[in-house]
């Protein structure tokens, strides 16, 4: 049989093992493979129900990229949040935001898995009060309007007592920090403290099937190189994440995500599509879900590594070059040409957008360039520890700056540039005259990589709408769950995945 191109051989191996062990190396009701958001949500919910739960975890981190997120969470549909701020809202009216046939940004959802959507839109509303439910603590007021062009909506934010291992923000008054830590921290401590355990650097390999081909196991990697076999009398839910970081595996879905582009949460966490391919092999199928486009790209500038804070071991956090910002700055690719209009917002009017673009420029290399003027007006620093080595250069001339670049023609570009600024007409690509604020000719010169980032891949197993893995046939494959990055048809996000968690220990805890 002929593998699956960049499934690593997953159909020279399709069936499950249903050779019971002599012995179990540990025992209990239910297995949950990953502890990012999908995994936390169904293990906490699981214990809540009064299951014995155990969490394997491959990476060396607890979390998955939950942790190290930032602390927004899009949540509606009557939360108490939207209460105390005065918004009337309801499930009702959320369902038929999500679902209205003439807004755009609905489309997602309306591709998706209907059964589910009704769900995940109950669990949404009601989200916030289990969070706190489980100490989870939120600052009050919303960003209501949508906190940048990539993250429409209302969010609210979650309040945390450090800066955690990843991206945060420090509220005005600078009481504590917003940084999804404080959701994915006293998750953990609350499911501790039930009894739950948590494995790291623990992997999931496969699932072992009873004669009924029922899912009743798993077999697991250990970091000593010894496979554990596990009893999971209940079931197994498969949460370990996507597969962002397997290039072959996510260009079969997109064949723009090469190589020259970077994973998010690298290297804090490494999705490498195994839990998917752990319900490939048990018979289940991949699909691709409706997830917005928002989700699949995200662009850092002056850094390979994304979400990381300042002196972060994981990498550098690069600049903040976002909105308005965009009014003193050029794209060029790597010869030194523009090739877009540098205006921050998803839709440009022109049935493309920035990372249609930029993806399709040689090598996908993108440099940003501005003045010092910009430079010191946004006190944007070139050098380590925010900017790291190689992705940021600066020189007294754009002649000497396109040579360390290697940008051919840059210079031209510049002054091309800047006379579009005089004239307040972009002849080349239609930038709007209100957002060329300034000529880019104050000394140094400064040139920053934008580096592309593969975020969220629409695709993962096929679930139905209680979150069971189904076969080909469209059954579900008895005793296999799957959430999260994991799971296909549905979408993702950090309460999104959480949510579709909960979904799936509710059906397994209660059948």
């Amino acid at each position: 049989m002929t593998a699956v191109a960049g499934l690593g051989g997953v159909a020279e191996a399709v069936f499950a093992n249903t050779t019971l062990p002599s012995a179990w190396d540990l025992s209990t009701e239910i297995v949950v493979a990953g502890s990012g958001p999908a995994g936390m949500g169904a293990a906490v919910t699981a214990i809540d129900n009064n299951a014995k739960v155990l969490i394997f975890e491959k990476g060396k981190n607890y979390g998955g990229c939950g942790v190290i997120s930032a602390g927004i969470l899009k949540l509606e549909g009557g939360t108490r949040s939207q209460k105390a701020a005065g918004i009337q809202d309801s499930v009702e009216q959320y369902y038929k935001r999500l679902t209205n046939p003439n807004e755009d940004l609905s489309r997602a959802e309306r591709m998706g898995n209907q059964e589910l959507l009704a769900k995940k839109v109950e669990h949404t509303a009601a989200f916030e009060d289990w969070a706190i439910n489980h100490g989870v603590k939120f600052r009050p007021g919303l960003t209501t309007a949508g906190v940048d062009s990539q993250h429409p909506g209302m969010w609210h934010h979650v309040w945390w007592k450090d800066g955690g291992e990843g991206r945060n923000m420090i509220p005005p008054n600078k009481d504590g920090y917003v940084t999804c830590a404080g959701l994915m921290l006293p998750l953990k401590e609350y499911f501790e403290s039930k009894g739950g355990r948590i494995y790291l650097e623990h992997k999931v390999t496969s699932v072992i099937k009873d004669a009924n081909g029922r899912v009743i196991g798993v077999e697991v990697l250990s970091p000593n190189g010894k496979i554990l076999k596990v009893l999971a009398t209940k079931g197994v839910v498969l949460a370990g994440g996507g597969f962002r970081g397997n290039v072959p595996m996510r260009m079969l879905f997109d064949a723009r995500m090469t190589k020259n582009m970077i994973a998010t949460g690298e290297p804090f966490v490494f999705q490498d599509g195994s839990a998917i391919k752990v319900g490939v092999k048990a018979g289940g199928f991949m699909v691709r879900d409706g997830n917005r486009p928002h989700s699949n790209f995200r662009r850092k500038f002056g850094t390979i590594h994304y979400n990381f804070p300042l002196n972060s071991p994981y990498g550098a956090p690069g600049l903040d070059v976002a909105g308005n910002r965009w009014n003193q700055i050029i794209f060029t690719n790597k010869n030194g040409d523009r090739f877009v209009q540098e205006v921050d917002k998803w839709d440009l009017g022109t049935g493309y957008n920035f990372y249609d673009l930029a993806l399709a420029q040689p090598d996908q290399l993108i440099w940003t360039i501005f003045d010092d003027a910009t430079a010191k007006k946004y006190r944007w620093s070139t050098k380590p520890p925010v900017c790291e080595e190689g992705l940021a250069f600066d020189a007294n001339t754009l002649d000497e700056l396109g040579k360390l670049t290697n940008q051919p023609n840059l210079a031209q570009t510049v002054e091309r540039y800047n006379n579009f600024v005089d004239t307040k007409a972009d002849s080349d690509f239609g930038r709007p005259a209100a957002t060329m604020t300034k000529k880019i000719e104050k000394a140094p010169f400064h040139a920053v990589r934008c580096v592309l980032a593969v975020h969220n891949i629409s695709a993962g197993l096929a679930i139905n709408g209680d979150g069971q893995v189904i076969d080909i046939d469209l059954q579900p494959i008895p005793g296999l769950y799957a959430a999260g990055e994991s799971a296909g048809g549905i979408g993702g996000g950090v309460t999104g995945s959480m949510i579709v968690g909960q979904i799936a220990a509710e059906h397994l805890t209660n059948n």
